[in-house]
C-alpha cells in the first residue's frame, strides 16, 4: 500500500536551545553528555560531528520530552525509580496471604495464559517461588479445547488436587465466574493481570491489575509479566521472612547466581551493591534476587508490544543488561539454540522480538505453552538443548503455517478489500497463526483484520488493528453477536456463533462507519530531513542513546532528499533485497532495502534509517532505505 510521508515539526529554536544546553551541561559525572562524551550509556565515546546534540533534541522534541526531569528520565532509566508495588490497591493483602500460604505449607498454582507474556509472567513467580525452596504448580489451558482464560473445567481439576489458592498471570480479569467458583470452593483467587476491564470486577480474593479503575497505580502500561515481577517484588519485600526460608537452604545453591560485581552496578545505578545474601551474618536476605528476574520481564515486555515509556522502559532496559548474562539454564539454551552471541552483539529488543518470544510463543500455537515454560524453568543443561532444539523445529514448522494461512486469507480478502474492516473465515486454519495472520494483513493493507477459523459451531480467532481504531470498543458495540471477546484496543481474541456471522460482520462494519475515515492512509512517520554532513557515524551511533526502542519509541526514520541512485543489484536467497551505492551531496554511501524491487528512477527522494556499518571490520554508517519517492 502506497505511504503518505509525514515529517514531523521543526522543533522551535528556544526549545531546541534549552535542550543543548541542558545536554551539553554535563549533569550526570558517571556519564556525562557533553559533546565530546554524548554516549558514555552506549558504552563509547562518539567522535566529534556535526549537528549531534541539535538532532537529539529533535528526536527528544518528536517524543514530547522538553523538560529536563523528562528527558533525564528517557536517557538515564533508573531501576531506583520504578514505582512502588505496593501502590496497587490490593497487593499488601495479596503479599500476606502468599506467606501464610507459605508458611503453612499450602499448595499453590500458577494459572496463565499461552502467550509468550504470560509464560514469562508464569517463570517469574515460580523462580520467585523456587528461591523460596517452595514449589508450585502451574496450569495453563490448552488454546484448542480450552481457549484462553480461566475456565470452570480446569479449576475444578485444580481444587480436586487439593489447592487451596490460585494466583493468575496475565488473565483473570473478565472471569467472573471463575471468581465465583473459587470463593465457594473456599479458594482464594489472587489476580494479576493487565487487560482491559470489562463490565463488572470480579470478587476475587485480590485483584492485581493497572487498569483497575479503583486502583492507584500510577502507570496502566505495565504488562502481564510486569504485574507479576511486581508481585514478586512485593513477595520478597519482606526480608525477615525470605531470610528464615533460606536458612534452611544449601548456601551454596542460593549463592549461584544471585549477584555478580559487574551486573550489580549496572542494576544499581552506581550505588555500591550489596549481595542478595549477607554471609558474614548467616543466610540474611540483603535484597536484589528479584533483579535477575529482569530478562524474563523484559522479553514479555517487548512480545505484548506495550509502550517502551515511562515505567517498562526501566523494566527493558535493565532486562536486556540481565538477558546478556542470564542465570536461567532454559534460556541460555534457546540462546544457543538461536546463534545468538553477545558477546559480539548485545542483545536488543529485536532480540526479545523477533528471536525470542516468537519461539516462546509458538509452543502454544502449535501444540502446549507447557513446552516454553517447562525450557524456561529447566536447570539441567542437557535436558535445556533438548528442549530448546524442540521449541525451534516447532517455530519453524510454526512459520510454514503462517505462509500457507496468509496465502489463503489473502484470496478471500480480494472480495472483501473495498471494506473498511477485513473479516474472513477459513476451515482447518489452525488457531494458533489466528492472530499473526491478521496483524501481517492488518500492515499490509492498513485495515483492522479479523480472522476467524471455522468448526462444527463456532468461528473462533483473533483481530488486529490498523491506525486509532480501537478493536475493544468496537467488539463491545457488536457483543449481542458474540460468545466472549477480550483484549486490547490493538489486538483482541473472539469468538461467535456460526449463524451470527454476517450480522456481526454488519456491525463491525457500521461501527468502523463513523469511527475510520475515508481514503484512510498508511502514514510514514520520518523524525528529521538529513543532509550529506548529517549521514555519519557519530549520529548513527547517537541513535544508542534512545533505545531501547519498541512501541511509543520506534527507531527514528529520516527523509534524505536528493538522493542519486548510483548502482543497485538484488541479493538474497530469492532475489527479494536490494544492494546499493548511492550519493547525497559529494558522500557516497552503501544502503539495503529489504523486500524490494529495482528503483527505476535514477534520483529520489528517500525514507531510511541510520544503522552501523561494522562489517569486516569497517566503521561506517549505512542507509537502511525502507521507501522511496521519485522527485516531482
Amino acid at each position: 500500500m502506497p505511504k503518505f510521508w509525514k515529517l514531523k515539526e521543526k522543533i522551535p529554536q528556544e526549545i531546541e536551545e534549552n535542550i543543548v544546553s541542558f545536554l551539553s551541561m554535563n549533569p550526570h559525572p558517571a556519564s556525562p553528555l557533553s559533546k565530546n562524551n554524548l554516549s558514555q550509556r552506549a558504552g563509547h565515546l562518539l567522535p566529534e560531528g556535526e549537528g549531534n546534540l541539535e538532532l537529539l533534541a529533535q528526536l527528544l522534541y518528536n517524543r514530547g520530552l522538553i523538560h529536563r526531569d523528562q528527558i533525564d528520565e528517557f536517557l538515564n532509566p533508573r531501576y531506583e525509580k520504578l514505582h512502588d508495588p505496593f501502590l496497587f490497591h490490593d497487593m499488601q493483602k495479596a503479599v500476606e496471604r502468599i506467606w501464610q500460604a507459605i508458611d503453612r505449607g499450602e499448595k499453590i498454582c500458577i494459572y496463565g495464559d499461552y502467550d509468550a507474556d504470560a509464560v514469562a509472567a508464569n517463570a517469574v513467580l515460580k523462580q520467585t517461588f523456587r528461591y523460596l525452596g517452595q514449589e508450585v504448580e502451574s496450569y495453563i489451558p490448552d488454546r484448542f479445547s480450552e481457549g484462553y482464560g480461566v475456565n470452570l473445567e480446569a479449576l475444578e481439576k485444580i481444587a480436586n488436587s487439593g489447592i487451596k489458592m490460585i494466583i493468575t498471570v496475565d488473565c483473570g480479569t473478565n472471569s467472573l465466574d471463575a471468581a465465583e467458583f473459587c470463593k465457594a470452593n473456599n479458594i482464594d483467587l489472587i489476580i494479576t493481570d493487565h487487560h482491559e476491564i470489562i463490565g463488572a470486577s470480579p470478587q476475587a480474593y485480590a485483584l492485581i491489575n493497572p487498569k483497575n479503575p479503583d486502583d492507584n497505580y500510577p502507570y496502566s502500561e505495565i504488562t502481564g509479566v510486569g504485574v507479576a515481577f511486581k508481585l514478586a517484588c512485593g513477595i520478597l519485600s519482606n526480608h525477615q521472612k525470605v531470610s528464615a526460608r533460606l536458612s534452611s537452604r544449601n548456601p551454596f545453591d542460593l549463592a549461584q547466581g544471585i549477584r555478580d560485581p559487574e551486573m550489580s552496578s549496572d542494576l544499581d545505578s552506581g550505588h555500591s551493591a550489596n549481595p542478595a545474601i549477607d554471609r558474614n551474618s548467616g543466610m540474611t536476605y540483603k535484597g536484589g534476587y528479584e533483579k535477575w528476574l529482569l530478562d524474563l520481564v523484559a522479553i514479555g515486555t517487548v512480545a505484548d508490544c506495550h509502550s517502551l515509556l515511562g515505567e517498562n522502559r526501566i523494566l527493558v532496559k535493565y532486562g536486556l543488561k540481565v538477558l546478556a548474562k542470564t542465570r536461567w539454564t532454559g534460556l541460555r539454551a534457546l540462546i544457543k539454540t538461536a546463534a545468538l552471541d553477545f558477546n559480539q552483539k548485545p542483545p536488543d529488543t529485536y532480540t526479545l522480538g523477533f528471536v525470542i518470544a516468537p519461539r516462546l510463543n509458538a509452543a502454544g500455537r502449535l501444540e502446549h505453552a507447557n513446552i516454553a515454560l517447562d525450557l524456561l524453568m529447566e536447570s539441567k543443561i542437557d535436558l535445556a538443548e533438548e528442549k530448546a532444539l524442540r521449541l525451534q523445529a516447532i517455530n519453524q514448522h510454526r512459520q510454514q503455517l503462517t505462509q500457507v494461512v496468509l496465502s489463503e486469507a489473502k484470496e478471500k480478502i480480494i472480495t472483501i478489500q473495498d471494506r473498511k474492516v477485513l473479516v474472513m473465515v477459513g476451515e482447518g486454519w489452525p488457531k494458533g497463526v489466528m492472530g499473526l495472520v491478521a496483524g501481517r494483513l492488518a500492515e499490509e493493507y492498513y485495515k483492522p483484520v479479523i480472522v476467524l477459523e471455522r468448526t462444527a459451531e463456532l468461528c473462533t480467532g483473533s483481530a488486529r488493528t490498523a491506525g486509532e481504531f480501537n478493536l475493544i470498543e468496537a467488539l463491545k458495540f457488536s457483543s449481542e453477536h458474540l460468545v466472549k471477546f477480550g483484549g486490547h484496543k490493538q489486538a483482541a481474541g473472539l469468538s461467535l456463533q456460526i449463524n451470527k456471522f454476517e450480522l456481526f460482520y454488519q456491525k463491525i462494519l457500521e461501527h468502523a462507519q463513523t469511527n475510520i475515515g475515508e481514503n484512510q492512509q498508511k502514514v510514514l512517520e520520518l523524525e528529521a530531513e538529513l543532509n550529506a554532513s548529517q549521514l555519519s557515524i557519530v549520529n548513527c551511533q547517537l541513535l544508542n542513546l534512545l533505545e531501547p526502542y519498541g512501541v511509543h519509541n520506534v527507531r527514528p526514520r529520516f527523509l534524505v532528499p536528493n538522493v542519486k541512485i548510483l548502482s543497485q543489484r538484488q541479493v538474497g536467497s530469492q532475489s527479494q533485497h536490494l544492494q546499493l551505492q548511492i550519493k547525497v551531496g559529494e558522500k557516497i554511501l552503501p544502503a539495503i532495502a529489504f523486500n524490494f524491487k529495482p528503483i527505476e528512477q535514477s534520483e529520489v527522494d528517500i525514507a531510511c534509517e541510520l544503522i552501523e556499518d561494522g562489517w569486516n571490520g569497517r566503521n561506517e554508517v549505512k542507509l537502511k532505505i525502507v521507501d522511496v519517492k521519485k522527485l516531482i
